[in-house]
């Protein structure tokens, strides 16, 4: 059930004022009663409509209150716990986790995941000791090479079946994916836009910011996240938006 913000006292679903304390509450009461969760398609139209209960929703594959036929998805994926007017999203799995979809920079941290497109791609931060490497000596002399500039960051491509493939560094201020412009490029996926994202690093703290995609930028979950009415969710081959009212 619904808490009343004014005095936290348990509410019913009939009434505009708390019993407790006679505070207002009718748009507690309608926000929390109206959350629901609505499938988007592969051709981005709406499909099916998941209302959400007034306590706690689990998602997944097996177990809980909604089921997705998707063997991405764990028994028990992930959970929507509802405090007062709020719902709090908290993934359950750490293997495949739960994406947001980005509608603003937001800080990249040390194995952090993000996908773009259809890659999930993986933030390292490059350790001192691999940033400045030396020229390397055999039978006394110096390899002739092509100079690097020192990265402070790679991206790893990780796949299906567990692995890594492609790792690429990052060396400058500003680092553009797309499918056709950027610094990394990915030209045979059909789902990332000719710009989709770009890596910033500013005095050593890194963001991740999408550039006007048309499928989005979306950035896994480490712990609980507080949702808002339109922000989309992705979990294995599920794209869900959350609404409120």
């Amino acid at each position: 059930m619904a808490h009343c913000p004014h005095c936290g006292a348990l509410l019913g679903e009939a009434g505009s004022f708390c019993q407790a304390c006679g505070g207002p509450v009718a748009e507690v009461i309608a926000a929390v009663a109206g959350a629901r969760l609505v499938a988007v398609l592969h051709d981005g139209s709406d499909g099916d409509v998941y209302q959400l209960g007034l306590e706690q929703t689990d998602l997944g594959r097996t177990e809980g209150d909604l089921l997705f036929d998707d063997p991405h998805l764990a028994p028990r994926h992930a959970r929507v716990v509802q405090h007062g007017s709020q719902h709090v999203l908290y993934p359950l799995e750490a293997r495949n986790g739960v994406y947001i979809r980005i509608t603003q920079a937001v800080d990249l941290h040390e194995g952090d995941h993000f996908l773009v497109g259809k890659q999930v791609l993986r933030f390292e931060a490059v350790p001192e000791a691999e940033r400045i490497l030396r020229p390397a000596v055999e039978l006394g002399m110096v390899l002739f090479g092509t100079p690097l500039k020192p990265p402070w960051g790679r991206l790893r491509q990780l796949t299906a079946a567990g692995t890594s493939r492609d790792v690429y560094h990052l060396n400058r201020a500003e680092h553009t994916l797309g499918r056709e412009q950027g610094d990394t490029v990915f030209t045979d996926d059909e789902f990332m836009s000719r710009r989709h994202a770009q890596l910033q690093n500013r005095g050593g703290r890194v963001t991740l910011q999408d550039v006007g995609s048309s499928n989005g930028t979306y950035i896994r979950l480490r712990t609980h996240h507080l949702l808002v009415s339109g922000e989309m969710i992705r979990m294995g081959d599920e794209l869900l938006r959350f609404e409120l009212g």
